[in-house]
């Protein structure tokens, strides 16, 4: 009776070790080189991704090629292709400009803890993408990286994440725009800027700025028109360009720049907190504060 027990623990080991091998649970097997297209610098030192070339939907970006770790997703490499999911790998420190632009089967991204720049357009038209966290070491997001994305509702900006691309023209920096779907932008705490990417994000009605935000580009959240509340945890920020062209804190909600376009928003804030009192936003939004 022993024996048949102990027989039977063994198998259940091996089958549980031969699922994690396998990818059944755990981290999933990279896809073979040879799915790839690919360049390896001189001294061997990095490795870049030129190129999709398997027909596997769910992809897994190996970590090393010859040995040398795989640094960058160069442009267009995935480009219009069915793949539904990619696992980036840690080694990637770049997403080049339109690496996956027109992935319209594309639903889950997992990035590499290490990368430090999204280019522009690089998941421009990833209609069928639903979340986008970043990477807790993003430095750079360029123009129009994750625009067009129909299906996306749930943002995570990280605090590496500062500025934006063309932050001084917050018209042009639509690094999220036409995401009608964008329900929740979740900004980590130490943000401190926030700029005008959210162009046109429709179903949006809701947004919490962090205490860390010391400064909001004008105007935030253009033609979002239907953001009705927007949460401030700390001290009132200034708010960079407030009067630039005409242009309001939140953006233009109607046709034109009439009073009744940006009223409707209610701004909550604590006030205890510092600069609420002359906060350039009084008398032009409908103040109200949050009783602890």
């Amino acid at each position: 009776m022993k024996r048949a027990l102990t027989v039977t623990l063994i198998l259940m080991m091996l089958f549980t070790f031969a699922a994690c091998d396998t990818g059944i649970s755990g981290s999933r097997k990279a896809n073979p080189v040879s799915d790839f297209d690919y360049w390896i610098s001189e001294n061997r030192d990095r490795a870049i991704i030129l190129r999709y070339l398997g027909t596997a939907a769910d992809v897994v970006i190996p970590e090393s090629i010859e040995n040398i770790p795989v640094e960058s997703i160069y442009s267009f490499a995935f480009s219009y292709t069915n793949i539904k999911s990619i696992d980036i790998p840690d080694s990637v420190v770049s997403i080049m400009s339109d690496a996956f632009v027109h992935c319209t089967e594309l639903e889950t991204v997992k990035f590499g803890a290490n990368i430090e720049q999204i280019e522009s357009g690089a998941f421009w038209e990833c209609t069928a993408l639903k979340e986008a966290y970043l990477p807790g070491g993003l430095k750079r997001l360029g123009n129009y990286a994750f625009s067009g994305c129909t299906s996306l509702e749930t943002v995570f900006i990280p605090a590496s994440l500062t500025t934006q691309d063309q932050n001084t023209d917050p018209w042009e920096s639509d690094t999220f725009a036409d995401n009608t779907s964008l329900k929740n932008i979740i900004f980590e705490e130490g943000t401190e800027i926030i700029g005008g990417g959210f162009v046109s994000c429709t179903s949006l009605q809701k947004v919490t700025v962090p205490a860390s935000v010391k400064q909001v580009l004008v105007p935030a959240f253009p033609k979002c028109e239907n953001l009705t509340e927007i949460v401030f945890e700390g001290d009132a920020p200034k708010f960079v360009g407030m009067y630039k062209s005409g242009n309001v804190a939140f953006g233009i909600h109607g046709p034109g720049n009439r009073e009744d376009d940006y009223r409707n928003i209610k701004v909550y804030y604590h006030p205890d907190k510092e600069g609420w009192d002359t906060t350039v936003l009084r008398g032009k939004y409908n103040l109200i504060p949050i009783e602890e």
